[in-house]
């Protein structure tokens, strides 16, 4: 007897934990209930929270998930479970056992309240990425502005260096030609020098 409650428990345990693949390769888990209730729940549910409320519900789910208070609750088909953990095993709650802050709004209020707050956050994210957005494009453009600075401050540098580079090479170009001529003036000098010279002796 008890071999077999073993048993019995341990393809109970292999059905409540096997898992299938879809084409997209997600993996999602089939969430059993004793009343025969089944969810599947690919992963974990991502939260807002609703702090008109005082609870947190899921977003992109296609179940209503509350979380509360560490406990998840999940509305299916105007019934309410709960679960410690969004995996389950879950377990149905009488509306009157939820918990004062759930069970005095309905689900479509709920579902006003996520979706209002949803709205705002989105339109929260949507300006904080703008404001990144045209912050990223401030540095980018001061970046650029900076390098083309730098650019026309080397070339400026260039020009100058190749300005006093000709600028010395005129100048050793002059100093040559003054001591050539100086050069030829004292030929010329020695020259005369010779002529008048060898003019005395005769």
């Amino acid at each position: 007897m008890k071999k077999s409650i073993w048993l019995a428990a341990g393809v109970a345990g292999m059905l409540l934990g096997n898992v299938t693949t879809d084409a997209d390769a997600a993996v999602r888990r089939y969430i059993h209930t004793r009343e025969g209730q089944s969810f599947v729940i690919e992963s974990r549910p991502n939260f807002i929270m609703l702090p008109e409320l005082g609870f947190s519900v899921a977003v992109g789910s296609p179940y209503d998930i509350v979380f509360y208070e560490n406990r998840y609750f999940i509305n299916r088909n105007g019934t309410w479970y709960r679960a410690k953990n969004y995996r389950g095993p879950w377990e149905f709650i009488r509306q009157n056992d939820l918990p004062s802050r759930i069970k005095k709004h309905p689900v479509e209020d709920i579902r006003r309240f996520r979706d209002d707050e949803y709205s705002r956050h989105d339109r929260g994210t949507r300006l904080e990425q703008r404001r990144s957005d045209e912050n990223n494009k401030r540095e980018l453009d001061q970046k650029r502005s900076d390098e083309n600075n730098k650019r026309e401050l080397d070339q400026k540098r260039s020009d100058e260096n190749n300005k006093r580079e000709l600028d010395q090479k005129r100048s050793d170009e002059n100093n040559k030609r003054e001591l050539d001529q100086k050069r030829s003036d004292e030929n010329d000098k020695r020259a005369l020098d010779q002529k008048r010279s060898d003019d005395n002796r005769r």
